[in-house]
């Protein structure tokens, strides 16, 4: 118990001095000598003392007996173990001698790495954003309205990828639902892009520089109104730039913790959409700019766990590759790439698996308004990455009603799209 003293004891010794008291030494008295008074004064306390202690030195010697570790038993099917092999040996202490040698390592556990997770992406056909699609988004006042039958699936993957063949701008007016080749959208298609999920669009295309009403390139304003307009709703524009460094420069987007890099090229209308170090365009594609195109692949592994390349290529409604496009493909495909995915023949061309990566030639149309009935059937192209590493690939069959939507294909529909996708890759084989 703390002791309390008087509230005067704190000034300090004024109190004990009004309370003085007369003190005597008292005679000196041994230890033993107190020790026996207090015992002959107090003799049933002492007895009680004495054998508090000695239960205490008992209890305490039989405690130290039982200082080994328990050993916990529990039921089990197994045979019983002895006690000879529950016996635990002591310890043995050894007086260190000297700090280990230079060459000691110490090992840890080995750390256990998270299981890879499935990551699944989907690469759609060309996409006009201008003429009647535009025309149709419009009139319904809706710019959902192309992706409304193919948008939960679409953006269910974990990235999907499209490519635009054309621009999104409201700096000029936008391409009517007629006869043209300068294919531009209103600023609102972005939102039907954004409602069907994509992530990274492919703009190194043949029609990068379409400028509507003002022509031709228009010094790369339209294009970099495109890019802009992709930007603010989060989705990756690849492929062309105000410069040829920005133009080859790859889009780079983790996933479950993969990165996956993306490049666009354009193989179409040469030096009349390529950049160049001072002039705005599309990363080109040809046979002189190959073996730049594999070292920027080869760059793009060093910063990727994927790579994933997009060209632009190949001669329109033709359904199978021409000997460039296989040529490139297996360049790219050796310099690190893990897929080719090809636009541009607006019809479906044989995919072809090569050691290393697979080549999708070209997926065809995805929203567009082109009469040929071939056009208007077209894949979506799956492909599942278990980590980094490729497990699975197939073909979402897809067609486009008559209000240019994409829809996919009935039971019969596919059958027949991939029936023909089948016999494409095996001429492609017999060549």
């Amino acid at each position: 118990m703390p002791v309390s003293w008087p509230a005067s004891a704190s000034t300090g010794s004024s109190w004990f001095q009004n309370n003085p008291m007369t003190y005597h030494d008292p005679p000196p008295v041994s230890s033993d000598e107190r020790i026996l008074r207090w015992f002959t004064k107090h003799p049933l306390v002492g007895i009680v003392l004495i054998s508090s202690v000695l239960l205490t030195v008992y209890l305490f010697n039989w405690g130290s007996r039982n200082d080994q570790p328990r050993v916990e038993t529990t039921a089990s099917t197994e045979p019983a173990t002895s006690l000879v092999e529950l016996s635990i040996a002591p310890t043995e202490v050894i007086a260190p001698t000297a700090m280990p040698s230079a060459d000691y390592t110490f090992n840890p556990l080995p750390t256990v790495s998270p299981a890879p997770v499935l990551t699944r992406l989907l690469f759609t056909g060309d996409i006009n954003p201008g003429r009647c699609p535009a025309q149709a988004a419009r009139l319904a006042d809706n710019y959902l309205f192309p992706y409304q039958y193919v948008a939960d699936t679409l953006s269910a993957a974990d990235i999907t990828v499209g490519s635009l063949d054309g621009t999104i701008s409201d700096l000029v007016t936008s391409t009517p639902c007629e006869i043209s080749y300068n294919l531009v959208g209103p600023s609102r298609t972005v939102n039907g892009l954004v409602y069907a999920g994509f992530d990274v669009i492919s703009v190194a295309t043949n029609h990068a520089l379409d400028c509507g009403n003002l022509g031709w390139r228009c010094d790369g304003k339209i294009m970099d109104d495109t890019r802009h307009n992709l930007l603010a709703v989060n989705i990756q524009p690849v492929g062309d730039g105000d410069s040829l460094l920005l133009a080859e420069a790859p889009v780079i987007i983790e996933r479950n913790g993969v990165r996956f890099a993306f490049l666009g090229v354009n193989a179409i209308s040469g030096d009349a959409t390529w950049a160049t170090d001072t002039q705005p365009g599309t990363a080109p594609l040809s046979d002189d700019t190959i073996d730049q195109v594999t070292r920027n692949i080869q760059a793009a592994r060093a910063m990727a766990d994927v790579v994933i390349v997009m060209p632009h290529w190949g001669v329109e409604y033709t359904d199978m590759p021409d000997a460039s496009q296989r040529t490139w493909a297996a360049q790219m495909i050796a310099a690190g790439a893990d897929l080719v995915i090809g636009n541009h023949p607006h019809v479906i061309q044989p995919v072809e698996s090569l050691p290393g990566g697979v080549v999708a030639y070209a997926l065809g149309n995805f929203v567009f308004d082109q009469a040929p009935i071939d056009t208007n059937e077209s894949v979506v192209f799956e492909a599942d990455f278990l980590g980094r590493r490729l497990v699975n690939w197939q073909l979402l069959p897809v067609r486009i009603n008559n209000k240019f939507q994409p829809v996919w294909a009935s039971p019969l529909e596919a059958a027949s799209i991939l029936q023909r996708i089948t016999q494409a890759a095996l001429d492609l084989n017999v060549r």
